[in-house]
């Protein structure tokens, strides 16, 4: 296949969107913005504050050059080898350790340390690596939250790769259920979940529909979409529960804890990983009228669109799903 050529130029935010429109007038085939919010990639260039960063992907060089010239833009137009990007995207990606879980790829041999979790992953074409600062902040707290609290029941909500879900249950969570609206995520969360032996419900049922609550949601999405969901978000977590929120910015934390706390919810102690924010927080313990079996029992039905992942449950006792 021939090479494809890519323009680089520095733009204002103002001027981003109207200039990603022209790209695309001009035959772009995909267009990328990196804006100075987030840190790059090690051997990326960071934006000027105020400022985004444009790289527009085209077929031909004569195109780049049309579209640079048409905005007045003094781009830098690269040429780009062929490569299977199936397969380049999986350079550079290593076995890491979170806490007490062991991260290692699919595609790597090796064993895990003393002790440790392990999960075996191959995201395919859904989000969660493991190493983006959001996803470790979250790898992290649920490792503590189980370490406190084995037997937990989990609730990964926007699931991507699984990489959450199969973590909480090889550190000892009790029921372990995982969603997202993403039917290639949820394929490919699935396929995970078998790769590691890990019992998870796996399913693309809208959150309102998932039976029950949990002692521990996770949701690691993005500030606009955890504030939509917030009540939803919130009905799920089980009195004495906890919810960690991350895919947030620092500058984005404010609004995203308030939609919670108007929801009943209380402010735990924020973690942080440069930029990104994740925040913890809990609902009151309250008690439960007596003879009455709460609705998240071990023998609760699993909602339209989950299913079971892994090997078959081993019966537990003492151990109560939100």
């Amino acid at each position: 296949m021939a090479p494809s050529y890519a323009l680089t130029a520095e733009v204002g935010h103002a001027e981003a969107e109207r200039m990603t429109a022209l790209f695309f007038e001009f035959g772009a085939l995909g267009v990328e913005e990196r804006d100075d919010s987030v840190a790059p990639m090690p051997g990326l260039p960071r934006p000027a504050p105020g400022r985004s960063l444009l790289v527009a992907w085209f077929a031909g060089r004569g195109e780049a050059e049309r579209a640079a010239a048409e905005g007045g833009l003094a781009g830098d137009i690269a040429e780009v080898p062929d490569q299977d990007w199936g397969e380049a995207w999986k350079e550079g990606l290593e076995a890491f350790s979170v806490g007490r879980v062991h991260v290692r790829p699919s595609w790597l041999a090796g064993a895990p340390p003393p002790g440790a979790a392990e999960v075996v992953l191959d995201p395919g074409m859904a989000f969660g690596t493991g190493t983006h600062p959001s996803t470790a902040l979250c790898l992290r707290a649920v490792d503590e939250f189980l370490a406190a609290r084995p037997g937990a029941s989990v609730l990964d909500v926007g699931t991507g790769s699984g990489i959450l879900a199969i973590a909480a249950r090889k550190l000892g969570a009790g029921q372990v259920a995982a969603i997202d609206d993403d039917p290639v995520a949820v394929e490919v969360a699935r396929e995970n979940a078998a790769r590691n032996r890990a019992a998870v419900e796996v399913g693309g049922a809208p959150l309102s529909r998932v039976p029950g609550r949990f002692d521990l949601v996770v949701a690691n999405i993005l500030a606009n979409t955890l504030v939509e969901l917030a009540p939803s978000l919130s009905a799920k977590v089980a009195p004495g529960g906890r919810l960690l929120l991350a895919g947030i910015l620092a500058g984005q934390a404010r609004e995203v804890r308030g939609a919670f706390e108007a929801r009943g919810l209380a402010s735990e102690a924020d973690r942080r990983d440069g930029e990104w924010v994740l925040l913890a927080m809990a609902r009151a313990r309250t008690p439960r009228p007596a003879g009455r079996e709460p609705a998240s029992s071990p023998g609760a039905r699993r909602g339209p669109g989950m299913e079971r992942t892994g090997r078959a449950r081993r019966r537990r006792t003492g151990t109560r799903r939100p």
